[in-house]
């Protein structure tokens, strides 16, 4: 269930956006209506009395406004975890299904006048209304449901370069900066005479503006990390995921971001020493391309009467707008949700510390997917570093795990074992959702290390119980392991071949020669039992 309230708060994020953006135009409209029933004709007869008009008419064009703030309290509540979540969460809820009626005549209207653009995307709000508003019920309704769900993103570190006040200042830069700019637009359009899109023909605009920014900022930071000679290794557009998996690409698309605003480059070095410049410039390169392209954008716009795209300058101005802002937005240092702005992630280079050995120790790991870096060129310095900051959590525990790998790697088996148990240690205080891949290790190291029938068998149940559990060549390395130090030799030899046939399907990156190396490893402790490692 906490995977479904992390969802559902991201769409209350989204949803408040999106009414927020709304109200920009209807607000206006509120004031310049109001002023032309009550200034321009005073004495004109209306439905309603005097003394209820002027409410009533604030009333409904402040409404988007309303349910926006609405929502993101139920956004910030829910993902800082705080207990009054839970009722802003169900308020979000109950006020989504209320918008269904109007949103459902809206839909009715569109479809009786033969507006099939119109109807068909009514139709999917309406959706998403549904999908949205009953789970969120569902989800929230238990008086323990905050108490579950935990927070959204994961303690602030002591000197990341971000604080709650800069976070606020982000997302307040953004919102004004729209409103402003988009206000700006309205006015510059109508005195020119240019064409007003309306309806749900511009909310497909501005959701197509919003992704090309994304997809122009994630390509910024890929091209320019690939031209200093870094490798590309994950690509992440909203609910769009291209990332190598054993030495290929592979696409998935994620329906839980569906409404996510966010995206994603991995790219890792191709050499072990670091380079705090590349690294710099390559996170520059997103917010770098952004500027390009709003000012490009921008320019186009601006010239638009006239011309051939002069359909389009609405598209070319939301572009230009959230371009803009999101160059000036990424520098500021915040962290939106568990990830860092490239404002942080240059703040945190350039003044050292902690995380930036967590984050070259990442990278490095990254590497061994793509490069010929194996755990054993691992900067284990760095990571010893780390480790004395990172104690606990998600971040301790994959520290040691990447420590153990190296010292495997280089034939430093007591070594390896010492940082396996440091691993356990700090598993035992991690989230229970640990990675499935993550037990593998250690079911391995106990059966080939340790020579423990025990804990082997205990890390291999815990393997099991894990959800999305991916028979990968990992997998059946220790599944073979675990029923080898069983003395189930015949079915361990089973597993083992079928290890062996991923191993060499894959291509010959750092890793995978890692993996041929472990299995070499089971290989030999399987047909020279007096070799074992355990000793």
């Amino acid at each position: 269930m906490s995977k479904l309230r992390e969802f559902l708060c991201g769409c209350f994020g989204n949803i408040a956006a999106l009414f927020l953006m709304v109200s920009v135009t209807t607000i206006p409209l509120g004031i310049h209506f109001l002023q032309t029933v009550r200034v321009a004709n005073p004495d004109q007869p209306h439905v309603l009395p005097p003394e209820l008009l002027t409410p009533t008419l604030v009333l409904l064009f402040a409404q988007p406004l309303i349910v926006g703030l609405l929502y993101g309290m139920a956004w910030w509540k829910v993902r800082s975890g705080a207990p009054s979540g839970r009722g802003w969460a169900i308020a979000a809820s109950v006020t989504m299904l209320l918008n269904f009626i109007p949103m459902g005549l809206q839909t009715y209207s569109a479809y009786s006048q033969g507006h099939v653009l119109e109807w068909r995307g009514f139709l999917l709000i309406d959706a998403v209304v549904l999908l949205v508003g009953i789970p969120g019920l569902v989800a929230f309704l238990p008086r323990n449901a905050m108490a579950t769900a935990g927070s959204a993103s994961s303690p602030r570190i002591a000197g990341d370069g971000t604080s709650q006040l800069l976070d606020m200042a982000a997302w307040a830069v953004q919102l004004a900066g729209y409103f402003v700019g988009m206000g700006w637009w309205h006015q510059w359009s109508q005195d020119r005479g240019l064409p007003q899109p309306a309806g749900f023909a511009y909310w497909i605009q501005v959701g197509a503006a919003i992704f090309v920014t994304i997809v122009l900022h994630e390509l910024g930071h890929a091209a320019v990390g690939q031209a200093l000679g870094m490798k590309l290794r994950a690509f992440i557009a909203g609910p769009f995921q291209w990332q190598i998996q054993d030495g290929r690409w592979k696409f998935k698309f994620v329906v839980s971001r569906i409404f996510s605003m966010g995206g994603a480059a991995g790219l890792v070095p191709a050499e072990v020493k670091p380079n705090r410049r590349k690294e710099i410039s390559m996170i520059a390169g997103g917010p770098g391309i952004n500027l390009v392209t709003g000012m490009l954008a921008l320019s186009f716009a601006l010239a638009a009467k006239g011309t051939a795209w002069e359909r389009n300058w609405e598209f070319l101005a939301l572009l230009s707008t959230f371009s803009i802002l999101s160059f000036a937005a990424n520098l500021i240092p915040f962290r939106p949700g568990a990830v860092y702005s490239d404002g942080a992630r240059i703040y945190q280079l350039l003044r050292g510390g902690p995380l930036v050995d967590l984050q070259r120790a990442f990278l490095l790991a990254g590497s061994t997917q793509v490069t010929g870096i194996r755990p054993r060129d691992y900067d284990i310095e760095a990571i010893v570093r780390a480790a004395q900051t990172f104690t606990k959590g998600r971040y301790g525990l994959a520290l040691r795990l990447m420590a153990s790998e190296h010292f495997l790697d280089k034939g430093k088996f007591q070594q390896c074992r010492a940082w396996v148990a440091e691993a356990e240690k700090v598993y035992s205080e991690s989230p229970k959702d640990v990675p499935a891949q993550w037990h593998t290790a250690f079911v391995y190291c106990h059966a080939l290390l340790g020579g423990d029938v025990t804990g082997a068998r205990l890390w291999w149940e815990r393997l099991e119980g894990c959800k999305q559990v991916e028979r990968d060549m990992n997998y059946w390395m220790a599944r073979s392991a675990c029923l080898w130090i069983e003395g189930r030799e015949d079915e361990a030899l089973k597993a083992r071949e079928l290890g062996d046939q991923m191993v060499r399907k894959a291509a010959p990156h750092g890793g995978i020669r890692f993996s041929r190396y472990r299995m070499g490893l089971l290989r030999t402790a399987m047909e020279v039992p007096q070799l074992a490692l355990a000793s």
